[in-house]
């Protein structure tokens, strides 16, 4: 089981690691206009397509970087999440492997189909928005779900609550952005607190496994 904990630490790691790194690389290269990190979308980065899309002007060359970072990411965070659920037991178990799963497919999706007006055009955009939502929902829902069943072991009640905490800022910014959509507010900011939360979620249960792999992933006593 240790080999699982590592490598699921180690995918964790990588995966946001390689999204961060593929996002700031990608922004960094739009000239005119200039990236907006509080009003463009994250996804605009990875337009492959210059133009007018939804109010915003996009302009990413190094698009194919930041899709390859959403299928990279997508990929590492389902083979940790698999890997974790192996530690876990029962109905937590198939939750877990069946989360992973989806929120990777959502990435690979967000990597593979743009949000863009070429997109709209030729009818890949719900696509897009398909796999951000599973991407979103699933890695924020995730953490929830889980942070719950950490807190109540002792040993593992902080990554409980960080979770908790972590997954329910995702989720209530899911909903608050889905809420303002086309309104004149910050939705790149909005979206990001969606986002992040995953990326932070999985950094914080990547230290977890490798500081204490056995109480991150052991099973919930009774007695606990």
């Amino acid at each position: 089981m240790n080999a699982f904990r590592t490598l699921a630490a180690a995918s964790l790691l990588v995966g946001s690691a390689v999204y961060l790194a593929a996002e700031t690389i990608a922004a960094a290269a739009w000239r005119s206009p200039t990236y907006s990190y509080a009003q463009n979308w994250i996804s605009d980065l990875g337009s492959a397509t210059a133009g007018e899309f939804q109010g915003r002007e996009l302009n990413s060359p190094l698009h194919a970087v930041m899709n390859a970072g959403f299928v990279v990411q997508g990929l590492l965070f389902g083979l940790a999440i698999v890997l974790l659920s192996r530690t876990l037991t029962g109905r937590l178990r198939h939750f877990t492997a069946v989360m992973g799963v989806v929120t990777a497919i959502g990435y690979v999706l967000v990597g593979t189909f743009h949000g863009s007006l070429q997109a709209q055009q030729d009818g890949t955009l719900g696509l897009h928005f398909t796999g951000a939502g599973l991407a979103i929902l699933g890695g924020n829902a995730l953490a929830l779900v889980l942070g719950l069943h950490w807190r109540k072991v002792v040993a593992t009640r902080t990554l409980g609550v960080i979770s908790i905490i972590v997954g329910s800022i995702g989720l209530i910014a899911t909903v608050v952005l889905l809420s303002t959509f086309g309104a004149d507010v910050p939705s790149g900011a909005i979206e990001r607190a969606s986002v992040y939360t995953i990326v932070l979620w999985q950094l914080v249960v990547a230290v977890a496994l490798l500081r204490n792999p056995v109480a991150a992933t052991r099973p919930v006593s009774p007695r606990s």
